[in-house]
C-alpha cells in the first residue's frame, strides 16, 4: 500500500465490501497488494480483538457511515428502510460535505500516482448509493461468505439470533448487487488465492500479479484467524436455523451465489428493508419506550427549571436528569 502524500482527492473510488464477518479485511489486504491505494496508513483502523491482523478500513469513513445510518433511523445490524431515491435527499448534504473532506484528507494522492484508490467498509453494501453522489465508484468487489458461517460468527460475537443474522446477510448482498459488482466467495480468497488475485486484478484493470506478489497474497491469509465450515460453530452450539436462513441458502446456491433465485418483488423488499426479523421490531419498540421516558424526564426538568427561575432567577440550574437512572421527582 502506498502512502497518501498530499495531492488531490480521488475522482474515482474502488468499493471493497461485503457483509460483516465475511472476510472484507482479507479482501482489502489482497487488493492493496495488487496495487489499490487504501489511503493514509495512519487513517486506517488498528487491529482489534476480533481482527488481530487489522481491518484495512478508514476510520473516518466507518464513523461517517455509522452516523449516516443513525441519521436515517438505523444501524449496521438494524439497517433503516432505504427507499428508491433516498441518497438525493438534500438533508444529506452535510454528510456529503464530510465525505468530501475525508476523501481529500485521507485518500488524497499525487496526480502521478499509479493504480486506483480504494475503500473497504462493510456498510458500503448499504450506503454505496450515497457515496455515488459524492464520488464515482469505478468498480465494486464484494466478498461473500457462507451464510451459516456468518450467522454463527454473529451469534458468537454479538449474541445475534440466526433469523436476524440471515436477514442481514441477505440485505447486504441484495443491496450491493443492485449495481454491477464482482462477487467473490471467501473460499476463493482462501483456497484459490492465485486465481482469485488474478480475477481481482483483471476486474480493476491492474497488471497481472507477478509471482513474488502472489507469494505475498498467499502469505496474507492466516487460517487461524478465520473460523471456517464446521469450525464456525462451537461444539456445543446447535446448527442455526430459521426461515430467513433458508432464503439465504437459496441465494447462496451451493456457492454459485444466485441473487436472481428470489422473485424480483421479494429481492426489492429485502434490499430496501421492508422485511426484517422480529428482533428488529422488538429493538424499535424498546428504543421508542426509552425515547418516551427520556422526553418525560426532560419535560419534568424544564418544569422545575421554570419554577426555580420564577422563584430565584439567579439560582443555579437544577441538575439534568440521569438518563440511566430514575427521576426521583413525584
Amino acid at each position: 500500500m502506498t502512502s497518501s502524500a498530499p495531492g488531490q482527492a480521488p475522482s474515482e473510488l474502488v468499493c471493497l465490501t461485503g457483509m460483516h464477518r465475511s472476510g472484507t479485511s482479507l479482501l482489502a489486504r489482497v487488493a492493496s497488494l495488487l496495487g489499490v491505494d487504501l489511503g493514509a496508513p495512519d487513517a486506517l483502523m488498528g487491529p482489534g480483538p476480533d481482527n488481530p491482523a487489522g481491518y484495512w478500513e478508514n476510520r473516518a469513513v466507518k464513523e461517517l457511515d455509522d452516523e449516516l445510518l443513525a441519521h436515517l433511523g438505523g444501524a449496521w445490524d438494524q439497517p433503516p428502510l432505504l427507499e428508491s431515491g433516498w441518497p438525493l435527499d438534500p438533508g444529506l448534504d452535510p454528510f456529503r460535505e464530510r465525505a468530501l473532506e475525508i476523501l481529500g484528507r485521507d485518500l488524497a494522492r499525487p496526480s502521478s500516482a499509479d493504480g486506483p484508490t480504494g475503500c473497504k467498509e462493510p456498510r458500503l453494501c448499504l450506503l454505496h448509493p450515497f457515496w455515488r453522489t459524492v464520488v464515482t465508484i469505478s468498480h465494486t468487489v464484494v466478498v461473500v461468505r457462507h451464510p451459516v458461517e456468518v450467522v454463527a460468527s454473529l451469534r458468537r460475537r454479538n449474541g445475534m439470533e440466526p433469523g436476524q443474522g440471515a436477514i442481514l446477510w441477505l440485505r447486504y448482498l441484495l443491496a450491493v448487487t443492485a449495481e454491477p459488482a464482482l462477487l467473490l466467495r471467501l473460499d476463493d480468497l482462501t483456497d484459490q488465492p492465485d486465481e482469485t488475485a488474478a480475477r481481482i486484478a483483471a476486474h480493476l484493470g491492474l497488471p497481472e500479479p507477478a509471482r513474488d506478489r502472489l507469494d505475498e497474497v498467499r502469505a496474507s491469509h492466516d487460517p487461524a484467524l478465520l473460523h471456517r465450515g464446521a469450525g464456525a460453530l462451537a461444539p456445543t452450539d446447535p446448527a442455526p436455523s430459521s426461515p430467513n436462513l433458508d432464503l439465504a441458502m437459496v441465494v447462496w446456491n451451493d456457492g454459485e451465489i444466485d441473487v436472481t433465485a428470489l422473485p424480483d418483488a421479494l429481492r426489492a423488499a429485502l434490499a430496501q428493508g421492508w422485511l426484517g426479523p422480529p428482533e428488529n421490531r422488538a429493538a424499535l419498540d424498546a428504543a421508542r419506550a426509552e425515547s418516551v421516558e427520556l422526553r418525560e424526564k426532560l419535560r419534568k426538568w424544564h418544569r422545575r427549571r421554570k419554577a426555580q427561575e420564577a422563584a430565584d432567577p439567579d439560582a443555579p440550574l437544577p441538575p439534568l436528569p440521569d438518563v440511566d437512572g430514575e427521576d426521583d421527582e413525584p
